[in-house]
């Protein structure tokens, strides 16, 4: 590649933009700092320092073949002569942070020394940074970025130098900076690195009030009240008024449930007033998508205490979304099924409990779960009451009333469930696009109750044709020829027993009347003069003998 050359700048070129979070964020979590290699990240940041200095043709060789550096143009317009002292301050500062490490597990004061050294050189780089950007044509935001940057460095390199008020004021110099720029960013990331910043200035400062004796319970209450008294931040007041002010924009917000959720996305919020309009959800539900993925990259890179409030507004805005989305095609699916055939309803029902089931898993939350799912409960059996009663017409339309009127009973059941929920529901929210109504509900039940009244009537009047045709049949089955009784042939056997279909006439029942011989009268007057043998009274005047006469021999003749 060949050297760059160093053209001064027009007159009307833009002025340069320098990214100093993103920039020293994406350099530290890909060369080492996500493992805390802090030697690895020193070696990049030399590298990358030499590298710019070859490319922006800062160097020059001399007799011994060693490079030298040359003085920077006096005016440029090229952001990498910034970034080489931004790479020089890291450099200095992954040092020191090495240094640190290695002087925690012993007492040797010589890196406690060498520390504090790195430390001041990189506060020192920094200065001379924030010069330059006074210097060139930068912009304001950058400028103030780049004083941050510096306020940082120069309140660690008070900390190990134990001057706590001092590092106090330039902690909380940087933190007012990043406090202003993170509230009024529309970008995601630029906002989480900066609360990230803000995450990591948060324990300096905690610790310096600490040393102060301080209160140290309500550290944002701290800062407002520290940042009144110091002078620095008095300096910069009317730059961060004039920046905040130019770029914060009164952000839209959306009401749903009951909550209010903060649209930081412009993509998004365009997205959504187009869907709010145009009916264009399908859209929307791509670029809040995107939204999502993008936040989620984002979240992973770098991660603050503010980035679950902005990834939970995103979400959210997700869920509202998407659950509009599906309610426009639950609305559509209805109206088709009054107008469809009974089996393309209940096609079309399934369709809509599947989708009733993807909304219990839409990102709700607790405090709204419990009552969006109270709703998706009384849908859900509103909706299978409705699909039943299209299941018993199909039924019924196959002249299988047994299973139509069974089909109607469970839909009855179901609006009886749904009723029971809509009063401890207590009524949907106001803004919802999914509801029940007692009308709906009342609707619904008068058409159940007349198909099951119908099927019903169907029913009987198929069971009482059914009937009479099997007895008429029963009847001519056990006409016979032969109505002989088996009491009255008794010698031969009977070809009625052989018959399945009919039972044999055994006796006739009631019997006939016929006339009967008339029996002789007998009288018992003729007993008294019958005489009984006189052996009969001498076995029972033996009978009458008892067992101790039989012993001794009485009574015997």
């Amino acid at each position: 590649m060949e050297p760059m050359q160093v053209d001064p700048p027009a007159a009307n070129a833009a002025p340069m933009t320098l990214e100093v979070l993103s920039l020293i964020n994406d350099s530290r979590m890909t060369y080492g700092l996500r493992h805390q290699d802090y030697q690895r990240y020193r070696e990049y940041c030399a590298h990358r320092v030499r590298r710019l200095r070859q490319l922006l043709e800062l160097t020059k060789p001399n007799n011994k073949n060693v490079n030298q550096t040359k003085r920077l143009p006096e005016t440029f317009s090229d952001a990498r002569f910034l970034h080489l002292y931004i790479y020089e301050v890291e450099r200095a500062w992954a040092y020191a942070m090495e240094l640190k490490q290695e002087s925690s597990s012993s007492m040797d004061m010589r890196k406690r020394h060498h520390l504090r050294k790195r430390l001041k050189k990189a506060s020192q780089h920094a200065d001379a940074l924030s010069d330059l950007c006074d210097q060139q044509s930068v912009e304001a935001r950058s400028v103030l970025d780049v004083k941050a940057y510096g306020a940082r460095m120069k309140g660690y390199l008070l900390v190990e130098q134990q001057e706590w008020q001092a590092a106090l004021d330039q902690f909380i110099v940087a933190r007012v900076i990043y406090d202003r720029f993170g509230a009024a960013s529309d970008n995601p990331q630029q906002e989480a690195l900066c609360y990230a910043a803000i995450d990591d200035i948060d324990p300096n400062i905690r610790f310096c009030a600490y040393k102060l004796q301080l209160d140290t319970s309500n550290i944002p209450q701290l800062v407002d009240d520290l940042a009144k008294k110091n002078s620095m931040v008095s300096a910069i007041e009317s730059q961060l008024l004039q920046i905040t002010q130019s770029s914060k924009k009164e952000r839209p917000t959306l009401k749903w449930r009951g909550t209010t959720i903060v649209l930081r996305n412009d993509a998004v919020v365009k997205a959504l007033e187009a869907a709010q309009q145009k009916s264009e959800w399908n859209e929307a539900e791509k670029v809040v998508k995107k939204a999502v993925k993008d936040d989620k990259e984002a979240t992973a890179k770098v991660a603050s205490s503010q980035s679950a409030k902005s990834t939970q507004d995103l979400q959210s805005v997700y869920a509202y979304v998407t659950y509009n989305l599906n309610a426009r095609i639950i609305h559509r699916n209805i109206e088709s099924a009054l107008q469809a055939k009974s089996q393309d309803a209940v096609r079309l029902f399934d369709d809509i409990l599947q989708i009733v089931q993807t909304l219990r898993e839409l990102p709700m939350d607790d405090d709204l779960a419990t009552a969006f799912e109270a709703e998706l409960d009384v849908l859900e059996h509103y909706y299978r009451g409705y699909r039943c009663m299209y299941v018993a017409q199909v039924y019924g339309d196959l002249d299988r009333a047994a299973e139509s009127v069974a089909m109607y009973q469970r839909a009855q059941t179901y609006m009886v469930q749904t009723k029971q929920q809509l009063q401890r529901l207590n009524g949907f929210q106001p803004d919802t696009a999914l509801t029940v109504t007692e009308e709906d509900l009342s609707k619904l039940e008068q058409r159940i109750r007349n198909g099951s009244w119908k099927m019903h009537a169907a029913w009987h009047l198929a069971q009482d044709k059914n009937n009479g045709t099997s007895e008429l049949s029963n009847k001519m089955e056990q006409l016979k020829l032969n109505d002989s009784y088996l009491i009255d042939d008794l010698d031969s056997y009977p070809a009625a027993l052989t018959q399945d279909s009919a039972m044999p006439k055994l006796v006739p029942f009631p019997p006939k009347l016929e006339a009967v011989v008339a029996k002789p009268f007998y009288f018992d007057l003729a007993a008294n003069h019958v005489q009984y043998p006189d052996s009969l009274t001498l076995r029972a005047e033996d009978r009458s003998s008892g067992l101790f006469s039989k012993f001794f021999g009485f009574g015997k003749s």
